[in-house]
Protein backbone atom coordinates (compact mmCIF):
# COMPACT_ATOMS: atom_id res chain seq x y z
CA UNK A 1 0.00 0.00 0.00
CA UNK A 2 1.63 3.30 -1.06
CA UNK A 3 2.19 6.04 1.47
CA UNK A 4 0.18 9.22 0.88
CA UNK A 5 1.18 12.71 2.03
CA UNK A 6 -1.15 12.69 5.05
CA UNK A 7 0.19 9.35 6.28
CA UNK A 8 3.77 10.55 5.94
CA UNK A 9 3.07 13.81 7.77
CA UNK A 10 1.28 11.84 10.48
CA UNK A 11 4.28 9.52 10.75
CA UNK A 12 6.70 12.45 11.17
CA UNK A 13 4.47 14.24 13.67
CA UNK A 14 3.81 11.22 15.87
CA UNK A 15 7.52 10.29 15.69
CA UNK A 16 8.48 13.58 17.34
CA UNK A 17 5.76 13.24 19.98
CA UNK A 18 6.68 9.63 20.80
CA UNK A 19 10.37 10.57 20.94
CA UNK A 20 9.67 13.50 23.26
CA UNK A 21 7.36 11.55 25.56
CA UNK A 22 9.81 8.64 25.48
CA UNK A 23 12.65 10.90 26.65
CA UNK A 24 10.50 12.06 29.58
CA UNK A 25 9.65 8.44 30.46
CA UNK A 26 13.36 7.59 30.34
CA UNK A 27 14.20 10.36 32.79
CA UNK A 28 11.63 8.94 35.21
CA UNK A 29 11.93 5.17 34.71
CA UNK A 30 15.17 4.61 32.72
CA UNK A 31 13.17 2.75 30.06
CA UNK A 32 14.97 3.78 26.82
CA UNK A 33 12.83 5.78 24.40
CA UNK A 34 14.06 3.68 21.47
CA UNK A 35 11.76 0.83 22.61
CA UNK A 36 8.64 2.98 22.14
CA UNK A 37 9.94 4.32 18.83
CA UNK A 38 10.63 0.84 17.42
CA UNK A 39 7.21 -0.38 18.60
CA UNK A 40 5.56 2.66 16.99
CA UNK A 41 7.41 2.02 13.72
CA UNK A 42 6.37 -1.63 13.69
CA UNK A 43 2.74 -0.62 14.37
CA UNK A 44 2.85 2.05 11.65
CA UNK A 45 3.96 -0.53 9.09
CA UNK A 46 1.43 -3.11 10.32
CA UNK A 47 -1.51 -0.67 10.01
CA UNK A 48 -0.47 0.71 6.62
CA UNK A 49 0.83 4.14 7.62
CA UNK A 50 4.23 3.26 6.15
CA UNK A 51 5.26 1.16 3.18
CA UNK A 52 7.86 -1.29 4.47
CA UNK A 53 9.06 -2.30 1.00
CA UNK A 54 9.48 1.32 -0.14
CA UNK A 55 11.44 2.34 2.95
CA UNK A 56 13.57 -0.80 2.79
CA UNK A 57 14.55 0.13 -0.77
CA UNK A 58 15.94 3.46 0.44
CA UNK A 59 17.47 2.01 3.62
CA UNK A 60 21.09 2.72 2.48
CA UNK A 61 20.26 6.43 2.09
CA UNK A 62 18.44 6.68 5.42
CA UNK A 63 21.21 4.70 7.14
CA UNK A 64 23.84 7.07 5.76
CA UNK A 65 21.80 10.11 6.84
CA UNK A 66 21.28 8.79 10.35
CA UNK A 67 24.92 7.79 10.79
CA UNK A 68 26.09 11.16 9.44
CA UNK A 69 24.02 13.29 11.79
CA UNK A 70 24.44 11.06 14.85
CA UNK A 71 28.22 10.75 14.50
CA UNK A 72 28.62 14.45 13.73
CA UNK A 73 26.64 15.20 16.88
CA UNK A 74 28.74 12.72 18.84
CA UNK A 75 31.93 14.39 17.61
CA UNK A 76 30.64 17.84 18.57
CA UNK A 77 30.00 16.65 22.13
CA UNK A 78 33.10 14.46 22.50
CA UNK A 79 35.92 15.80 24.68
CA UNK A 80 39.22 15.62 22.76
CA UNK A 81 41.32 14.59 25.77
CA UNK A 82 38.80 11.90 26.76
CA UNK A 83 38.96 10.59 23.20
CA UNK A 84 42.76 10.32 23.35
CA UNK A 85 42.62 8.44 26.64
CA UNK A 86 39.81 6.13 25.50
CA UNK A 87 40.93 5.40 21.94
CA UNK A 88 43.38 2.52 22.67
CA UNK A 89 40.83 0.68 24.81
CA UNK A 90 38.14 1.31 22.21
CA UNK A 91 40.29 -0.16 19.45
CA UNK A 92 41.06 -3.27 21.51
CA UNK A 93 37.39 -3.72 22.45
CA UNK A 94 36.21 -3.14 18.86
CA UNK A 95 38.61 -5.61 17.21
CA UNK A 96 38.27 -8.22 19.96
CA UNK A 97 34.49 -7.94 19.92
CA UNK A 98 34.37 -8.16 16.13
CA UNK A 99 36.70 -11.17 15.99
CA UNK A 100 35.01 -13.12 18.78
CA UNK A 101 31.47 -12.36 17.59
CA UNK A 102 32.26 -13.26 13.99
CA UNK A 103 33.90 -16.53 15.05
CA UNK A 104 31.11 -17.50 17.44
CA UNK A 105 28.34 -16.82 14.91
CA UNK A 106 30.30 -18.55 12.12
CA UNK A 107 30.69 -21.74 14.19
CA UNK A 108 26.96 -21.76 14.96
CA UNK A 109 25.98 -21.12 11.32
CA UNK A 110 28.28 -23.84 10.09
CA UNK A 111 26.93 -26.52 12.42
CA UNK A 112 23.24 -25.62 12.75
CA UNK A 113 22.41 -23.74 9.53
CA UNK A 114 24.72 -25.87 7.38
CA UNK A 115 26.26 -22.78 5.79
CA UNK A 116 29.58 -23.06 3.98
CA UNK A 117 32.59 -21.54 5.76
CA UNK A 118 32.54 -18.27 3.70
CA UNK A 119 28.77 -17.94 4.23
CA UNK A 120 29.16 -18.57 7.97
CA UNK A 121 31.90 -15.96 8.23
CA UNK A 122 29.72 -13.49 6.29
CA UNK A 123 26.81 -13.89 8.71
CA UNK A 124 29.28 -13.48 11.57
CA UNK A 125 30.75 -10.31 10.03
CA UNK A 126 27.30 -8.78 9.41
CA UNK A 127 26.46 -9.26 13.10
CA UNK A 128 29.99 -8.79 14.41
CA UNK A 129 29.97 -5.17 15.51
CA UNK A 130 27.92 -3.10 17.91
CA UNK A 131 25.92 -0.38 16.15
CA UNK A 132 26.84 3.24 16.73
CA UNK A 133 23.37 4.80 16.45
CA UNK A 134 21.85 2.64 19.20
CA UNK A 135 24.90 2.62 21.48
CA UNK A 136 25.38 6.39 21.28
CA UNK A 137 21.69 6.95 22.00
CA UNK A 138 21.70 4.70 25.06
CA UNK A 139 25.04 5.66 26.64
CA UNK A 140 24.33 9.35 26.11
CA UNK A 141 21.56 9.06 28.74
CA UNK A 142 23.31 6.82 31.25
CA UNK A 143 24.93 7.92 34.50
CA UNK A 144 28.41 6.61 33.78
CA UNK A 145 31.80 8.29 33.85
CA UNK A 146 32.88 10.12 30.74
CA UNK A 147 35.79 7.80 29.96
CA UNK A 148 33.47 4.75 29.86
CA UNK A 149 31.00 6.65 27.69
CA UNK A 150 33.82 7.60 25.32
CA UNK A 151 35.16 4.02 25.07
CA UNK A 152 31.72 2.60 24.24
CA UNK A 153 30.98 5.38 21.76
CA UNK A 154 34.29 5.02 19.92
CA UNK A 155 34.05 1.23 19.88
CA UNK A 156 30.65 1.32 18.19
CA UNK A 157 31.88 3.90 15.67
CA UNK A 158 34.96 1.82 14.82
CA UNK A 159 32.98 -1.38 14.25
CA UNK A 160 30.55 0.17 11.74
CA UNK A 161 33.11 0.48 8.89
CA UNK A 162 34.67 -2.83 9.99
CA UNK A 163 31.35 -4.62 9.48
CA UNK A 164 30.83 -3.00 6.08
CA UNK A 165 34.35 -3.59 4.73
CA UNK A 166 34.73 -7.18 5.96
CA UNK A 167 31.24 -8.12 4.72
CA UNK A 168 31.91 -6.71 1.24
CA UNK A 169 35.23 -8.59 1.06
CA UNK A 170 33.50 -11.87 1.99
CA UNK A 171 30.64 -11.29 -0.48
CA UNK A 172 33.16 -10.72 -3.28
CA UNK A 173 34.93 -13.94 -2.31
CA UNK A 174 31.68 -15.93 -2.32
CA UNK A 175 30.50 -14.66 -5.72
CA UNK A 176 33.92 -15.32 -7.26
CA UNK A 177 35.59 -11.90 -7.29
CA UNK A 178 38.40 -12.90 -4.90
CA UNK A 179 39.19 -11.90 -1.34
CA UNK A 180 41.00 -8.68 -2.17
CA UNK A 181 43.04 -7.09 0.60
CA UNK A 182 40.80 -6.74 3.67
CA UNK A 183 43.49 -5.35 6.00
CA UNK A 184 44.47 -2.71 3.45
CA UNK A 185 40.81 -1.84 2.87
CA UNK A 186 40.14 -1.39 6.59
CA UNK A 187 43.26 0.74 7.12
CA UNK A 188 42.42 2.85 4.07
CA UNK A 189 38.86 3.38 5.25
CA UNK A 190 40.02 4.66 8.65
CA UNK A 191 43.00 6.73 7.46
CA UNK A 192 41.23 8.41 4.54
CA UNK A 193 38.12 9.15 6.59
CA UNK A 194 40.11 10.41 9.57
CA UNK A 195 42.50 12.65 7.63
CA UNK A 196 39.82 14.26 5.46
CA UNK A 197 37.53 14.76 8.45
CA UNK A 198 40.29 16.45 10.45
CA UNK A 199 41.47 18.69 7.59
CA UNK A 200 37.92 19.68 6.68
CA UNK A 201 37.17 20.38 10.34
CA UNK A 202 40.07 22.81 10.73
CA UNK A 203 39.17 24.61 7.50
CA UNK A 204 35.53 24.86 8.55
CA UNK A 205 36.41 26.27 11.98
CA UNK A 206 37.90 29.30 10.21
CA UNK A 207 34.90 29.53 7.87
CA UNK A 208 32.44 29.42 10.78
CA UNK A 209 34.36 32.21 12.48
CA UNK A 210 33.90 34.37 9.37
CA UNK A 211 30.20 33.47 9.26
CA UNK A 212 29.50 34.47 12.87
CA UNK A 213 26.45 36.70 13.08
CA UNK A 214 25.23 35.60 9.65
CA UNK A 215 22.20 33.34 9.16
CA UNK A 216 22.19 29.71 7.97
CA UNK A 217 25.71 28.81 9.16
CA UNK A 218 24.38 25.53 10.54
CA UNK A 219 22.62 24.53 7.32
CA UNK A 220 25.77 25.36 5.37
CA UNK A 221 27.74 23.13 7.75
CA UNK A 222 25.33 20.24 7.19
CA UNK A 223 25.65 20.72 3.41
CA UNK A 224 29.44 20.54 3.70
CA UNK A 225 29.11 17.46 5.95
CA UNK A 226 27.08 15.70 3.23
CA UNK A 227 29.68 16.56 0.58
CA UNK A 228 32.53 15.36 2.79
CA UNK A 229 30.73 12.05 3.34
CA UNK A 230 30.17 11.52 -0.39
CA UNK A 231 33.77 12.45 -1.25
CA UNK A 232 35.26 10.19 1.42
CA UNK A 233 33.06 7.21 0.52
CA UNK A 234 33.88 7.71 -3.19
CA UNK A 235 37.59 7.76 -2.30
CA UNK A 236 37.44 4.43 -0.50
CA UNK A 237 37.34 5.90 3.00
CA UNK A 238 34.83 5.72 5.83
CA UNK A 239 32.34 8.57 5.69
CA UNK A 240 31.27 7.73 9.25
CA UNK A 241 34.80 8.29 10.58
CA UNK A 242 35.06 11.53 8.58
CA UNK A 243 31.77 12.79 10.09
CA UNK A 244 32.99 11.97 13.61
CA UNK A 245 36.31 13.82 13.22
CA UNK A 246 34.70 16.75 11.40
CA UNK A 247 32.41 17.22 14.40
CA UNK A 248 35.23 16.58 16.88
CA UNK A 249 37.40 19.38 15.46
CA UNK A 250 34.50 21.87 15.37
CA UNK A 251 33.27 20.94 18.85
CA UNK A 252 36.76 21.21 20.35
CA UNK A 253 37.83 24.31 18.42
CA UNK A 254 38.56 26.19 21.64
CA UNK A 255 40.93 23.44 22.81
CA UNK A 256 42.72 23.29 19.46
CA UNK A 257 43.02 27.09 19.39
CA UNK A 258 45.04 26.96 22.61
CA UNK A 259 46.93 23.80 21.71
CA UNK A 260 48.09 25.15 18.32
CA UNK A 261 48.67 28.65 19.73
CA UNK A 262 46.29 30.42 17.35
CA UNK A 263 46.09 34.16 17.87
CA UNK A 264 42.31 33.91 17.94
CA UNK A 265 40.39 31.59 20.24
CA UNK A 266 37.67 29.89 18.22
CA UNK A 267 34.45 28.57 19.71
CA UNK A 268 31.13 27.17 18.54
CA UNK A 269 28.07 29.41 18.70
CA UNK A 270 25.46 28.28 21.25
CA UNK A 271 22.67 28.72 18.68
CA UNK A 272 24.57 26.35 16.38
CA UNK A 273 24.72 23.67 19.09
CA UNK A 274 21.05 24.17 20.02
CA UNK A 275 19.93 23.70 16.43
CA UNK A 276 22.15 20.63 16.10
CA UNK A 277 20.51 19.12 19.19
CA UNK A 278 17.04 19.66 17.68
CA UNK A 279 17.98 18.09 14.33
CA UNK A 280 19.79 15.22 16.04
CA UNK A 281 16.74 14.53 18.20
CA UNK A 282 14.50 14.18 15.14
CA UNK A 283 16.98 12.06 13.18
CA UNK A 284 17.57 9.72 16.12
CA UNK A 285 13.83 9.40 16.73
CA UNK A 286 13.00 8.71 13.10
CA UNK A 287 15.93 6.28 12.85
CA UNK A 288 14.37 3.95 15.42
CA UNK A 289 10.88 4.36 13.98
CA UNK A 290 12.34 3.46 10.58
CA UNK A 291 14.05 0.44 12.15
CA UNK A 292 10.70 -0.69 13.52
CA UNK A 293 9.08 -0.20 10.10
CA UNK A 294 11.55 -2.31 8.11
CA UNK A 295 11.85 -5.12 10.66
CA UNK A 296 10.17 -8.31 9.53
CA UNK A 297 10.24 -11.40 11.69
CA UNK A 298 10.20 -14.79 9.97
CA UNK A 299 9.04 -17.20 12.65
CA UNK A 300 11.06 -20.04 11.11
CA UNK A 301 14.23 -18.18 12.07
CA UNK A 302 13.27 -16.94 15.54
CA UNK A 303 15.07 -19.74 17.42
CA UNK A 304 18.19 -19.30 15.31
CA UNK A 305 18.12 -15.53 15.83
CA UNK A 306 17.71 -15.84 19.60
CA UNK A 307 20.54 -18.39 19.77
CA UNK A 308 22.86 -16.13 17.78
CA UNK A 309 21.94 -13.13 19.95
CA UNK A 310 22.89 -15.22 23.01
CA UNK A 311 26.23 -16.03 21.38
CA UNK A 312 26.83 -12.34 20.75
CA UNK A 313 26.23 -11.48 24.41
CA UNK A 314 28.53 -14.30 25.59
CA UNK A 315 31.34 -13.20 23.27
CA UNK A 316 30.71 -9.64 24.46
CA UNK A 317 31.45 -10.71 28.04
CA UNK A 318 34.77 -12.21 26.96
CA UNK A 319 35.73 -9.15 24.87
CA UNK A 320 34.97 -6.74 27.73
CA UNK A 321 36.91 -8.83 30.26
CA UNK A 322 39.99 -8.99 28.03
CA UNK A 323 39.89 -5.33 27.02
CA UNK A 324 39.42 -4.13 30.61
CA UNK A 325 42.53 -5.82 32.01
CA UNK A 326 44.30 -3.41 34.41
CA UNK A 327 41.53 -0.86 33.98
CA UNK A 328 39.83 0.50 37.09
CA UNK A 329 36.06 0.44 36.71
CA UNK A 330 33.17 0.01 39.09
CA UNK A 331 31.08 -3.14 38.78
CA UNK A 332 28.17 -1.01 37.52
CA UNK A 333 30.27 0.50 34.73
CA UNK A 334 31.69 -2.85 33.70
CA UNK A 335 28.19 -4.33 33.65
CA UNK A 336 27.08 -1.51 31.35
CA UNK A 337 29.99 -2.31 29.06
CA UNK A 338 29.05 -6.00 29.09
CA UNK A 339 25.45 -5.44 28.01
CA UNK A 340 26.16 -2.82 25.36
CA UNK A 341 25.88 -5.18 22.38
CA UNK A 342 22.93 -4.02 20.23
CA UNK A 343 22.80 -4.43 16.47
CA UNK A 344 20.74 -2.11 14.28
CA UNK A 345 20.47 -0.52 10.85
CA UNK A 346 24.10 -1.09 9.82
CA UNK A 347 23.59 -4.85 10.12
CA UNK A 348 20.15 -4.61 8.46
CA UNK A 349 21.56 -2.79 5.42
CA UNK A 350 24.62 -5.04 5.00
CA UNK A 351 22.37 -8.12 5.35
CA UNK A 352 20.78 -7.16 2.02
CA UNK A 353 24.05 -7.80 0.13
CA UNK A 354 23.41 -11.56 -0.30
CA UNK A 355 20.01 -10.73 -1.85
CA UNK A 356 21.55 -8.12 -4.17
CA UNK A 357 24.19 -10.59 -5.39
CA UNK A 358 21.74 -13.48 -5.65
CA UNK A 359 23.61 -15.67 -3.20
CA UNK A 360 22.45 -19.03 -1.93
CA UNK A 361 20.65 -18.78 1.45
CA UNK A 362 20.22 -15.02 0.83
CA UNK A 363 16.83 -14.85 2.56
CA UNK A 364 18.23 -16.49 5.68
CA UNK A 365 20.78 -13.69 6.13
CA UNK A 366 18.19 -10.90 6.28
CA UNK A 367 15.62 -12.90 8.28
CA UNK A 368 18.11 -13.95 10.95
CA UNK A 369 19.62 -10.46 11.10
CA UNK A 370 16.23 -8.85 11.77
CA UNK A 371 15.54 -11.26 14.64
CA UNK A 372 18.99 -10.60 16.13
CA UNK A 373 18.43 -6.83 15.87
CA UNK A 374 15.12 -7.03 17.74
CA UNK A 375 16.49 -9.32 20.46
CA UNK A 376 19.76 -7.43 21.06
CA UNK A 377 18.16 -3.97 21.09
CA UNK A 378 15.37 -5.01 23.48
CA UNK A 379 17.70 -7.04 25.67
CA UNK A 380 20.23 -4.21 25.96
CA UNK A 381 17.48 -1.69 26.66
CA UNK A 382 15.82 -3.81 29.34
CA UNK A 383 19.11 -4.56 31.07
CA UNK A 384 19.81 -0.84 31.38
CA UNK A 385 16.60 -0.67 33.43
CA UNK A 386 17.70 -3.57 35.64
CA UNK A 387 21.02 -1.84 36.26
CA UNK A 388 19.57 1.66 36.65
CA UNK A 389 20.20 1.84 40.41
CA UNK A 390 23.72 0.49 40.19
CA UNK A 391 25.43 3.85 39.88
CA UNK A 392 23.83 5.09 43.09
CA UNK A 393 25.28 2.15 45.02
CA UNK A 394 28.78 2.49 43.61
CA UNK A 395 31.48 4.58 45.23
CA UNK A 396 33.11 6.92 42.74
CA UNK A 397 36.48 5.86 41.41
CA UNK A 398 39.21 7.77 39.71
CA UNK A 399 38.68 7.78 35.93
CA UNK A 400 41.21 5.73 34.08
CA UNK A 401 41.20 4.44 30.54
Amino acid sequence: MPVDAFSLLTLFGVTVIVGYVGSIIFSKTKIPDLIWLIVFGFAAASFGFADRALLLSIAPFLAALAILIILFDSGLNLDFYQMLRGFPRSMVLAFLGMALSTTGVAVFASYFLKFTLPESLLLGAILGGTSSATVITIVGKLRIKENIRTILTLESIITDPLVIVVSIVLVNAIVGNGFGTPVKDVLSAFSIGGMIGILAGFVWVFVLDKLKGKPFDYMLTIAVLFLIYVFVESSGGSGAIAALFFGLIIGNSKIFSSMLRFKKKFSVDSVFLTFQNEISFFIRSFFFVFLGIIITVNYAYIIYGIAIAAILFVTRLVAVELSCIRMKTSSYEKNMMRIMAPRDLTAAVVAQLPLIYGMKNAAAFSNITFVVIVVTVIFTSLLTIVLKDGSAREKPRKEEA
